[in-house]
């Protein structure tokens, strides 16, 4: 019986943080360069790009290349909130990379 228990709680554990690796998992594209637009399905999404954050890309549905939009003057972009913070709220988040 108390293997079937220890079993079981390592299942939940595993099914669990699978559950969390899903919620956290990045797509491919998210390399933090100009994303493909052919495999974006969220065409509201912006992403960040790495090298410089006054700029984000966006993939408008049927556009085949993605739109690379500045942020207004004295703002970074903020790829959690998906927008464009005042400089003062902007923090550094470490890129996702493969």
């Amino acid at each position: 019986m108390h293997k079937v228990a220890v079993v079981v709680v390592c299942a939940l554990v595993a099914i669990v943080s699978g559950v969390e690796v899903q919620l956290n998992h990045f797509e491919p594209q998210d390399i933090y360069a100009e994303p493909n637009c052919a495999i974006v399905k969220d065409h509201t999404r912006m992403f960040r790009d790495i090298s410089d954050p006054t700029h984000y890309w966006i993939c408008p549905e049927g556009q085949a290349k993605a739109s690379y939009i500045q942020c207004p003057p004295n703002e970074a972009f903020m790829e959690k909130p998906q927008k464009c913070v005042p400089w003062e709220e902007w923090k550094w988040v470490e890129p996702y990379t493969k």
